[in-house]
């Protein structure tokens, strides 16, 4: 996902570049260990948290439990009710920060879940068991939970994506320079910001320069181009063949 909107920013899709999954997985390594680092700490607060109302409930403490489960309760009906809207509203996820609706849709009955759950421990400590409807709330709850977690991510990895397209776009001016050596010039606006094509007379099979142009990425024999100045009139991705028809230069800007 987050490859898969690093490059419809510059209007390639992921289809025409052609990556093997070992490609795609190299570029979108990086995406991984924010939400990894999130769900860590996320966990180690939760059992924290869980390990305090275990405390409390042991000691015979009952008014500290018995707001932790309304405010757990309420806490998780509002983000259930936030993660409907979400989803039953697709202009409001589309504007919101990335991950919050399919957060909200996989936390908020589990957490309205274990504040019923401290109101029991509190009335009947220790006296229960469970039944094949309780295991199977469980495994509901924690398949929403999952699903919950994968689907941010997926969101994350996409807006992760367009923030470093972003990026790269506003840099890459400093990118090295690729200068081509052609048959024949690049169909290209003479007004390219940049970018400059000229006759060139050496005697060779190759009549014509193009310099200016910068990488954006090789894959599948072809090279995918893009002029430095992204943000002005000229977006446009310009492919050619990585062979012996083009001959290739980089130089330092």
């Amino acid at each position: 996902m987050s490859t898969l909107a690093r490059y419809e920013h510059f209007g390639v899709d992921l289809a025409v570049l052609d990556l093997s999954t070992t490609e795609v997985l190299m570029l979108g390594t990086e995406v991984v260990f924010p939400p990894l680092a999130f769900l860590l700490v996320l966990m180690l607060l939760a059992l924290a948290a869980h390990q305090a109302v275990i405390v409390l409930l042991h000691r015979g403490r009952r008014t500290v439990p018995y707001v932790i489960a309304v405010a757990a309760g309420l806490l998780g009906l509002v983000m259930f009710v936030r993660g409907m809207v979400g989803l039953l509203w697709v202009e409001l996820s589309k504007r919101e920060f990335p991950g919050l609706t399919p957060i909200c849709h996989g936390l908020g009955l589990p957490l309205v879940a274990y504040g019923l759950w401290i109101v029991r421990e509190l009335r009947s400590p220790g006296r229960h068991t469970r039944g094949v409807n309780e295991v199977l709330i469980l495994v509901g709850l924690a398949g929403m939970t999952i699903i919950g977690l994968f689907w941010a991510t997926n969101v994350f990895a996409g807006a992760y994506g367009r923030g470093r397209a972003a990026e790269a776009a506003a840099e890459l001016h400093t990118r090295p320079m690729v200068v081509l050596d052609l048959t024949q010039r690049l169909y290209l606006p003479e007004d390219l910001a940049g970018v400059d094509q000229f006759a060139l007379h050496d005697g060779g099979s190759f009549t014509v320069r193009c310099q200016g142009l910068r990488l954006l990425t090789e894959a599948g024999g072809r090279l995918f181009l893009v002029p430095p100045d992204w943000e002005g009139a000229g977006r446009r991705t310009i492919v050619v063949p990585n062979d012996d028809s083009v001959r290739v230069q980089f130089l330092p800007d």
